[in-house]
């Protein structure tokens, strides 16, 4: 049991060095995290456990990158019956993933192979890697300045693409079944204990070693860090036709909780748990000027530095289990 005297603030800044320690190294050892949280393995063992189940870090993921032999398709959907068909999807063995949304498009799908569905397509395409951000220590009020300012003084001119969301839609992975078992233990979890699923699976020690080394080319790993508990944000998905797809991203990066990117048919996607003041009104009346995430991307849209935006409330999402 930890100490009753530590403060929820010096549990908050352990919670942010361990989110740290994960995203630098997913599988740290908790003997070698312990010296880094001042406190002796038991008690850091614990704090690890709870900065998880309080939702401040996930578990670090991993992803598949785009290649060739690890497509994957996601649609935007209008449904009539969105309920049904999110219902109806789960049952389905090449659904990846999909979600409940608010808005002109109300379901969000990710297969391994392309869909004939009934319902109307907003946008549908390969998924690019994923990008994650790595969340920075700052205050939302310091990351809406900063990001204000980089809106202001934007500049065409001044535009380099950095090419931080990549493509492998051309490349083959080197990835046997051995490696797609290890994928789906592994998946939600890269922290789990090796030996039993070395054990369950009959794989060796140096199968797994090989694959942990491939990892990182094969595969997005993935920390999330929410400063404020994942219960404590709306989950917003972003959808920008953009020019300037780096600087959109990097703008979005201020943000001080993790924020996911993607790329479908040439439009940028931002999943982003957001402080909803910052979106819709919390109060019974508001200058909407006060709603600065609207505000910003109105302004982004006179600049020109996107062309379109849409943005929705993700309801509930669907995982496939490995």
């Amino acid at each position: 049991v930890e100490r009753m005297r530590t403060t929820l603030e010096e549990q908050e800044r352990s919670f942010r060095v361990i989110y740290e320690a994960f995203f630098r190294k997913p599988r740290i050892f908790i003997k070698d995290l312990a010296p880094i949280l001042r406190l002796d393995r038991h008690t850091a063992g614990n704090r690890v456990k709870k900065a998880i189940e309080l939702g401040y870090v996930s578990t670090p993921q991993i992803r598949r990158r785009s290649f060739t032999n690890m497509k994957e398709y996601v649609y935007f959907l209008n449904c009539e019956n969105p309920v049904k068909q999110f219902s109806t999807s789960c049952q389905l063995e090449n659904i990846v993933y999909q979600a409940s949304l608010i808005g002109s498009t109300n379901l969000w799908v990710v297969s391994d192979t392309e869909l004939d569905c009934d319902c109307d397509i907003f946008t549908h395409g390969l998924r690019s890697d994923y990008h994650v951000s790595y969340a920075p220590n700052h205050s939302w009020e310091t990351a809406i300045q900063k990001m204000r300012k980089e809106v202001d003084g934007f500049n065409p001119g001044d535009y380099t693409p950095e090419g931080i969301i990549k493509t492998h839609w051309n490349e083959t992975a080197t990835w046997d079944s051995e490696y797609e078992t290890l994928f789906n233990e592994f998946n939600y979890d890269l922290r789990k204990s090796i030996t039993p699923i070395i054990r369950k699976n009959l794989i060796s020690w140096g199968k797994l070693e090989k694959w942990l080394n491939d990892l990182p080319k094969y595969c997005t790993i993935a920390t999330f860090y929410y400063p404020d508990t994942i219960k404590g944000y709306d989950p917003y998905l972003f959808m920008f036709e953009t020019d300037y797809e780096d600087f959109v991203i990097n703008l979005f990066s201020e943000l001080p909780s993790s924020c996911l990117f993607f790329n479908v048919s040439n439009k940028l996607f931002v999943y982003a748990h957001m402080k909803r003041e910052y979106l819709r009104v919390v109060d019974f009346q508001i200058d909407i000027r006060e709603l600065q995430i609207p505000m910003l991307t109105a302004d982004m849209l006179e600049r020109g530095i996107i062309q379109s935006e849409f943005h929705t409330i993700v309801e509930c999402f669907w995982n496939r289990d490995p």
